[in-house]
Parts: C-alpha cells; structure tokens; sequence
C-alpha cells in the first residue's frame, strides 16, 4: 500500500492508524529475537560446543570441516537479527498501519492489486473507466504481467459500502504517477464489489447479459 501513501495521505475522509493485531506480531517477533540473541549470547560455549560434536558425528565433510567454527550460536544471532531488523522496520513503517475512514473508524481492506502492460493513453482510459462506476466498462481487466506499468489497487470499506480505487503509472518508484482516487458508493460499490469475486476477469453488466454473437449462416 505504500506505493498509493501519499496520495491516500491527501484524500480527506482517510486517516492512518495503528493496527493493534499487527502492531502486537511486530513487537512479539522483536520480543523473541532479543530474547534469542540473548540466550545464544549467554550460552555461547554450550552451543558451540554441541555444534562441535554434531559435526564430528556427520558423516558429510562439509559438516565436519566446520566443526571449529561455532555455526549454531552464530546462525542464531545472525538470523535473530534479521527478523528483528524486519520487526522494528514494521514497527516504524507502514507494515503496522492501515487506513481507515475517520467518520466511522472503518478499516480499508485491501481487495485487489494488479500489474498491467498499460500504454498512458490505455491507463487513462482505465482510469476513466472505473470513475464512471460501470463495471461493463472496466472488465475483464487486461492481463496481468510481471514489470506492468500500470498498477490497480481496490480498498473497501465494506460496513461503509464504500470502495476505493487507486492507480499508478511507471516502473520506477520515483517516476510513478498516482492517478487521483477514486471513490464508488452505492450502485458503484455493488458493481465493483461483484465484479471482484469474479476477480475482474470476467465482463460485468451489459456486456455480461449481452447474447453471444453467432456467424451468419452461409447458406
């Protein structure tokens, strides 16, 4: 969600906060890495010393030829360290955050991201597509392919009835174009939100009850 931050940042209605759920995981996974640290740090020679005499059972070289080099206590530490960089990097991020509608506290939830092969004429297109709220005009999506440069990305807010859809442009972090939010209510919302459980792979609306088309007859 980073990716569309600063645009949600400046949409009134939306505020960021905390989530507990996640915020708790981040500290807990912290937690146990100081913890883990701690305790390879305070049994260091045990631990090396059992690492020792595993490789010297192991019937592989390799094994064996490390078995000086006190691998368990050090591994321990070494991976302890990387989870707890990860944890503090949540923590102080956005991995611990979530948008929500202040009027009533509604959380976003995430329904969709999507990577597209998309011209800037096909992304506006797109754009203009989904502000209409016809889900005949933005289904099926086009296909989705690794390095896209069009990314779609769906929020509800489904006790609101309320959706968001927020599109960017540009392979590049800093060269994107976030394209201005869109919000659907209402006959929008239902639309949208029928057309996500059909992934947006499928065409919605008139073009969905339309009847095939059949050759003419040669005869």
């Amino acid at each position: 969600m980073s990716l569309y931050d600063a645009t949600l940042a400046r949409t009134p209605g939306l505020v960021s906060r905390r989530s507990a759920p996640r915020t708790a995981v981040a500290v807990g996974v912290l937690v146990l890495c100081v913890i883990g640290i701690a305790c390879a740090a305070a049994n260091y020679p045990e631990l090396a010393e059992y690492a020792r005499r595993s490789a010297e059972e192991s019937s592989r070289p390799r094994y064996r030829a490390m078995r000086g080099l006190g691998v368990l206590p050090a591994a321990i530490v070494v991976l302890a360290t990387t989870f707890g960089v990860f944890a503090v990097a949540a923590l102080l991020g956005s991995a611990t955050r979530v948008w929500v509608r202040a009027e009533t506290g509604t959380p976003l939830r995430r329904r969709f991201t999507g990577y597209h092969a998309l011209t800037p004429a096909a992304f506006d297109r797109l754009h203009a597509a989904f502000a209409s709220g016809d889900s005949a005009r933005y289904t099926p999506l086009p296909e989705q392919t690794r390095g896209g440069d069009g990314v779609v990305l769906i929020w509800t807010a489904d006790a609101d009835r309320e959706a968001y859809v927020g599109m960017t442009w540009g392979r590049r972090v800093r060269s994107t174009r976030n394209a201005p939010l869109i919000r659907l209510t209402g006959e929008g919302f239902d639309a949208l939100e029928r057309a996500l459980r059909d992934r947006l792979t499928t065409p919605q609306g008139a073009a969905a009850s339309a009847p095939p088309r059949t050759a003419p007859s040669s005869e």
